[in-house]
């Protein structure tokens, strides 16, 4: 996610005190369609922009603000950095130590859900792949969509909410004058500046979407924000001139849209449409103010004050003032002090003798640091103990753990993750919303333009799927492999999508392998009935021939057959691979 350079959004930090979001923080923004429609429908840019502006103003003051704030955590910049005490004017130590946890917990989400890429299959295993297969497929190369995504479930995990934007490229022509059906790229728009306004419905359809950015160019007829009002048949271009919250719209341009529906998708990452880590906020300031109290105390002792009690066997010379005279104490003497050198490495003492009616009193010498006594114990259990709430309360596995090994077996491994597992399966549905949305409008835009074999509907025939990233165990794969081609329950196709997981190569593409190998195989595959005039002995020596020439032992008991030999045996096509 990008930055502002809105220095006024960035600035409103606050640590613990009272509401850290104001209510209207986190609203979705609706109106009645009849009231959009008179609005919008005229196409008259004083009308639409009076709408716009009003959501424009309560986006800026009271959602950005919060989103602004979650980023800066994604980034490192924590509310401990603007958290007002009175050290510095005591002298004392201030540092100010932010923790990474939002960003670990953002990027292990991120990995586990998005460290794979998306699946976008054809549901349809009875007919060929349509041509809407392989458009699909170079679009998604040609925008780099298994990056998208990745910053897409980012700024999900981060805000709550993410925004995508179709749009289409200038179009170009052939050398015989034709012109050729625009491009469509795919943008992932920062949650700061961008908002969906949806209708009062059940459906809560979209009805515009708005893009607001800042331009601080040195020419003040283009400073100012620049705002993008996205309906579904055209995108207005608004000039807003410098405060969003009361802003001076003026239209400086419009473009067409030809997805059927306005074009900029909102995804969300839960109902509520928080962040992964929102909610601990608050342990997070504490554990930043545990770590950098625990770095003051430590400089503040380094920085100890001395108390020297008793005389100090030195020379002594007088205070003086600014101009240089001495200073006196209530009998008019110089006071006087022990002349003393920073850089001595000691110093020699004796005891105080104090005069009295009864005799002297000697007061014994001492030098010592004055510190307070640190309970290093207590502070140790009190970042833990907030540490594991945080990793618990995100459902966050703690990489750092002992006990989360790579030796565990697969089911511990699972009851580990099994609450994130639980989260995550409605943020995948969630997220799939927004493809499959992502998939209509794309088909849509190819059957009006006429784009060959494509159909309007053709977006329902896709399943999207997610394979979660936790790293193999590839001999464990193997040993699975070989027991289920033991069983003989299944066929190679299954086996050899099982089997991708380490080789990574696909079942169909491992298929075509083995096909092009099988035809550039020497002749020399026995059948199995007997062969009239051939002796059976011969025959039977030939077939185990062949057998061992292809990789598999010629006997019956395969489950001696090493993981290595079974693999090979299924490369090349051995027949006891079921």
């Amino acid at each position: 996610m990008a930055r502002t350079n809105d220095r006024w959004i960035w600035s409103r930090g606050k640590m613990l005190n009272g509401h850290r979001f104001d209510d209207d923080a986190n609203k979705v923004y609706t109106m009645p369609a009849d009231l959009f429609h008179h609005a919008f429908d005229s196409g008259n840019p004083s009308s639409i922009s009076e709408v716009v502006a009003k959501f424009l103003a309560h986006h800026y003051q009271y959602e950005a603000p919060r989103i602004a704030e979650l980023e800066r955590y994604y980034l490192g910049d924590n509310d401990i950095h603007y958290w007002h005490n009175h050290k510095q004017m005591l002298n004392r130590a201030d540092n100010r130590v932010a923790s990474g946890f939002p960003k670990f917990i953002t990027n292990m989400r991120v990995g586990y859900m998005m460290g794979k890429p998306i699946k976008m299959q054809w549901s349809d295993d009875k007919q060929s792949d349509p041509p809407v297969v392989d458009a699909v497929k170079d679009f998604n190369r040609l925008n780099d969509e298994t990056y998208h995504e990745k910053v897409m479930k980012t700024n999900l995990s981060v805000t709550g909410r993410a925004y995508e934007l179709l749009y289409t490229e200038q179009p170009t022509k052939n050398d015989d004058g034709s012109t050729n059906t625009a491009k469509v790229k795919l943008k992932a728009i920062d949650p700061l500046t961008a908002f969906v306004v949806y209708d009062t419905s059940i459906e809560q359809a979209p009805l515009f979407g708005v893009r607001y950015y800042l331009v601080d160019y040195d020419d003040e007829l283009a400073k100012g924000y620049y705002v993008d009002v996205y309906t579904a048949g055209t995108v207005y271009h608004y000039h807003a001139g410098e405060n969003p919250t009361n802003a001076s719209m003026e239209l400086i341009g419009t473009d067409n849209t030809g997805f059927g529906v306005e074009p900029l998708t909102e995804y969300i990452n839960n109902e509520e449409r928080t962040g992964d880590w929102e909610a601990k906020l608050d342990e997070i300031d504490a554990y930043d103010k545990a770590l950098s109290e625990m770095a003051n105390s430590e400089e503040d002792f380094a920085n100890a004050k001395f108390v020297i009690n008793g005389d100090i066997d030195a020379d002594y010379i007088p205070v003086l003032k600014p101009d240089g005279t001495p200073l006196l104490n209530d009998d008019g003497d110089p006071i006087m002090i022990p002349k003393i050198k920073a850089d001595d490495p000691y110093l020699f003492l004796k005891p105080s003798v104090i005069p009295g009616e009864n005799g002297n009193t000697i007061v014994p010498s001492s030098a010592e640091y004055l510190t307070k006594q640190m309970n290093e114990a207590g502070w140790k259990l009190y970042i833990e103990r907030l540490a594991a709430d945080i990793h618990k309360d995100t459902n966050t596995p703690d990489t750092s753990d002992q006990n989360f090994g790579g030796n565990n077996s697969g089911v511990a491994m699972a009851y580990k993750l099994f609450g994130q597992d639980q989260e995550m399966s409605m943020q995948k549905s969630l997220f799939s919303r927004g493809i499959m949305r992502r998939l209509r409008m794309l088909t849509y835009y190819w059957y009006i333009n006429g784009e060959t074999g494509i159909k309007q509907d053709d977006a329902n025939g896709f399943t999207i799927t997610y394979t979660p990233n936790l790293p193999n165990n590839d001999t464990e794969i193997v040993q699975d492999l070989v027991q289920l081609n033991d069983t003989g329950l299944f066929s190679d196709q299954t086996l050899r999508e099982f089997g991708a997981a380490i080789t990574g190569v696909s079942a169909d593409a491992e298929k075509q392998r083995l096909d092009d190998q099988q035809e550039e195989e020497e002749p020399g595959q026995f059948d199995s009935a007997p062969l009239q005039g051939v002796n059976p002995a011969d025959l039977a020596a030939a077939q185990a021939e062949a057998k061992k020439r292809a990789g598999v032992e010629a006997t019956p008991n395969q489950g001696n057959m090493s993981p290595t030999n079974f693999i090979a045996g299924l490369q090349r096509g051995g027949k006891d691979a079921k």
